[in-house]
C-alpha cells in the first residue's frame, strides 16, 4: 500500500457537546464520512498532492496524518499539518509531515510546524523543500464546545 496522491483540508466545529463537535470539524473538512487511520509522517517520492478528493464510500478505510484540537467555551484552538521534500542533491528522496496543535495563534503553529520539518530535515542530513503549511483556528464561542483539525489524506 504505497499512496500515490493525498490532498490537505481543514475543518473547525462548535457544539454543545465535544464529540459533536469533533464529527462537525470532520464533515466541514469533508472527511466526516471516513474511518480515519493516523499514520506517521513520511510521503513516498513520487506521491503528489491533488485538490481535495470526496471521500468515494462511506466507512471508507482513510489513512491520514491529522491534527486535532478540542477546547472550550472561550478558548482558542489550533491546529496544523505541512510538508516538503528532502532532496538529495537534486532529486527528491521522500517526503516528511509534520503536525502540531494547541491553544495557539495561526502564526505560533506556522512557525512551530516550519521548524519541527527543518529540524526532521537536519536530523536525515537532507536538504528540505518546504511545499505547504495549512493552519486552522478559532476562539471556542460562549457555553460551547469546539474542535478544529487539519489532515494530510492519502488517496
Amino acid at each position: 500500500m504505497i499512496p500515490r496522491t493525498f490532498f490537505i483540508t481543514s475543518g473547525t466545529g462548535i457544539a454543545c457537546d465535544q464529540d459533536v463537535a469533533y464529527d462537525l470539524a470532520l464533515q466541514n473538512a469533508g472527511i466526516g464520512e471516513c474511518n480515519l487511520v493516523a499514520v506517521s509522517s513520511i510521503l513516498p517520492p513520487d506521491a503528489e498532492e491533488v485538490a481535495k478528493a470526496v471521500p468515494r464510500t462511506p466507512g471508507e478505510i482513510t489513512f491520514c496524518v491529522i491534527s486535532r484540537m478540542d477546547g472550550a467555551s472561550g478558548e482558542l484552538i489550533g491546529a496544523g499539518v505541512g510538508y516538503g521534500w528532502l532532496m538529495d542533491g537534486n532529486s527528491r528522496a521522500f517526503g516528511i509531515i509534520c503536525e502540531h496543535h494547541g491553544h495557539h495563534t495561526a502564526e505560533y503553529l506556522e512557525d512551530k510546524i516550519r521548524t519541527k520539518l527543518v529540524q526532521m530535515a537536519a536530523t536525515r542530513g537532507l536538504e528540505l523543500d518546504l511545499k505547504r503549511i495549512e493552519v486552522k483556528n478559532t476562539t471556542v464561542s460562549e457555553g460551547k464546545f469546539g474542535s478544529v483539525v487539519v489532515a494530510l489524506v492519502f488517496i
